[in-house]
């Protein structure tokens, strides 16, 4: 079981108050009537409010649905346009024709000693229909090569023992340990993992459902990468209708990410021996069980140990948990998973604390410790040819920035270039006497004072190279929130156009994540870092894609790059899109892809199924690599631009 259920993550998203959104910005009706009528109604009555919508809404065709949910502003544009596009998705790429079970059925015969998965199902007074669908689904997994491991935690219902009597006299692969007295889930997790003979355990609850081939798709990372220690994939949510929604498509293995959300979740498999050196379950995290052990599996391998599927291979049932979580069990959920996150940050940063994210309560924000003699940040503006821009520049700094030790220093006459001289830029980083470098446009300018503090409380981390802000158009919408480099194009901007309030996909505009690259518009790096990595490019073809070549090859180096939405700062007027002549702007791409093809191809931070078109959010098809069409309608589309 997840930290907490899917449902109460949407009220939460919902239900929860926002910063007010800019003008001239449209908010929903059925938003705008709640934000009326919120202060008048009691909280118990909110909560009845929100679990009949949700279980009424549910019933409904998906159009219906989502139009509903998206006329109460309760489905954030990037997941609504997913979940339009999520139908088409499935019929061209997650549908086993025979042609593809033939493949993988002759694929597991050429294993040459295939691993043995060992499923673990804890069990308590489920749906009894439920509980047989979620056996039923390991009994027709492709993947031969399974054990079942179930432990009934003293389940009352008859029905429940019946059927868990008769899956184990079916199938001679599927045990049952009968628990005397109840235990919870930890205890009882525990004792399902008793019985697992498997190299790997393969977490699944007691009324979800496996793909098909999700144990072939781990089996082959197992055989391919023998070096992996957990593997994770995508997951959705299943109604009692069979109808498939909410996809997750979660990006690579995100050591940042991971603290502000339990992104391994569903479905999770660990190295058995792993799982039994760090003590299994630990009792006091009920709710949030997986999530404790997950951080604490992390916290003992190597991130190449960490293997992402990017394949929707569980189904997580949506409409089960309403019954059977109180508003008691999700509080009690959140308390644990944030404590989880407490240990796992103070094993490596003494003093790093965990705490609700301002925006999404129910998911964590780690602020990390900056010592009380703080190191020098040497801020290297980059001029342009409009005075007025710098002088109001240094004079927001002076006014919105409680951050005791800085110098700034002003460089350099804007080139055809939406970055600064680049060559002037390198030069006021040889002579700052910081510790720390903050690449900063004249134009931008900070909206709280605690910004410069919170990027130099992760620039100081040892592991990370460049920290990026989260930078807003004048009209309150998202410009940059990190990039990514995959799909057409060389780079693109994360998420842009959205509300700065918006969650984004699952929170990720509200959470701070690891990316590949970050705008130079506001980018900070250690000194040390930035000059033993060459610093920005200046002569070189590729000078427009500066900021992005410095952060391939922090990574190359080594480090990873991490974007905070907590650092936030604004265009004062908004900015062109770019200004760099096309024939520089081509010969730059040719040059980025002469050095960096081979990480320009996928962006092990964004997921494959994903778009990167900056309009909206939406799904491609992965069948043929060299033409991914975009699930969208045509009209929808806009050219992906950096």
């Amino acid at each position: 079981m997840n930290d907490l259920p899917q449902s109460e993550r949407t009220w939460r998203e919902a239900w929860t108050a926002r910063p007010p959104v800019p003008r001239g910005i449209s908010v929903p009706p059925g938003r705008r009537l709640l934000q009326t009528v919120r202060p008048y109604v009691p909280r118990g009555c909110l909560t009845v409010a929100r679990r009949g919508f949700w279980l009424l809404s549910a019933s409904l065709p998906r159009k219906l649905r989502t139009g509903l949910h998206s006329f109460a502003g309760l489905m954030r544009p990037d997941t609504a346009s997913v979940e339009d596009a999520y139908p088409a998705w499935i019929q061209q790429h997650d549908r086993l024709d025979e042609y593809r079970r033939r493949q993988i059925l002759a694929r597991i015969a050429g294993f040459g000693s295939p691993p043995l998965i060992s499923v673990i199902m804890p069990v308590f007074n489920p749906d009894p229909a439920h509980l047989s669908a979620a056996i039923q689904s390991v009994e027709q997994q492709l993947y031969p090569h399974w054990q079942l491991c179930i432990a009934d935690d003293a389940s009352t219902d008859p029905a429940v023992a019946a059927t868990l009597r008769q899956a184990a006299a079916r199938d001679r692969r599927i045990t049952v340990l009968w628990r005397e007295r109840n235990g919870h889930i930890s205890a009882a997790s525990n004792s399902a993992l008793s019985c697992a003979t498997g190299t790997f355990v393969a977490l699944l609850d007691h009324d979800d459902l496996l793909s098909p081939r999700a144990l072939y798709e781990v089996a082959v990372r197992i055989v391919d990468q023998p070096g992996a220690d957990i593997i994770y994939s995508d997951e959705d949510h299943i109604d009692s209708f069979g109808r498939r929604s909410r996809p997750y498509f979660k990006p690579g293995w995100n050591p940042d990410l991971i603290a502000g959300h339990n992104l391994i979740s569903h479905l999770g498999v660990y190295r058995r021996a792993l799982v039994e050196r760090i003590g299994g379950f630990r009792i006091g995290f009920e709710g949030s069980q997986d999530y404790d052990l997950a951080l604490r599996a992390v916290a003992e391998t190597r991130p190449d140990g960490i293997v992402h599927i990017p394949e929707v291979l569980y189904h997580w049932r949506q409409d089960a948990a309403d019954r059977t979580f109180s508003q008691a069990s999700h509080d009690r959920c959140v308390r644990n998973g944030r404590r989880a996150v407490q240990q796992f940050v103070a094993r490596h940063s003494a003093g790093a604390t965990a705490m609700p994210a301002p925006a999404l309560p129910i998911f964590t924000r780690v602020v990390y410790p900056v010592p009380a003699a703080a190191p020098i940040v040497s801020i290297l503006v980059a001029a342009d040819d409009d005075a007025n821009a710098v002088e109001r520049c240094l004079a927001v700094l002076a006014e919105r920035t409680d951050y005791p030790n800085l110098e700034v220093l002003v460089h350099g006459r804007r080139v055809a270039s939406v970055r600064g001289d680049m060559k002037r830029a390198n030069a006021a980083a040889q002579a700052a006497n910081g510790s720390l470098l903050l690449l900063l446009d004249s134009a931008i300018e900070a909206t709280d004072s605690g910004w410069l503090r919170e990027m130099v409380s992760h620039a100081l981390r040892p592991e990370i190279g460049a920290v990026g802000a989260k930078l807003i158009n004048p009209d309150g919408t998202v410009r940059h929130a990190g990039i990514t480099v995959s799909g057409s194009g060389i780079a693109h901007y994360q998420f842009p156009g959205r509300l700065r309030s918006d969650p984004g996909y699952f929170g990720h505009l509200q959470l701070v994540r690891n990316v590949t690259a970050v705008s130079g518009a506001c980018l900070m790096v250690r000194r040390e870092t930035f000059l033993h990595a060459g610093g920005l490019e200046d002569d070189s073809p590729l000078a427009p894609f500066s900021d992005v070549d410095l952060c391939l090859k922090l990574i190359e180096r080594g480090y990873r790059n991490v974007w905070t939405p907590y650092a936030e700062l604004a265009w004062h007027h908004r900015p062109e899109s770019s200004v760099t002549e096309p024939d520089r702007m081509h010969r730059a791409a040719v040059a980025m892809r002469r050095r960096w093809g081979h990480r320009l191809d996928t962006d092990a931070y964004w997921n494959p199924n994903l778009s990167t078109d900056r309009a909206r959010l939406s799904l491609v098809s992965r069948r043929n690599p060299e033409r991914s069409e975009v699930l969208k309608p045509r009209s929808a589309l806009a050219p992906a631009s950096y």
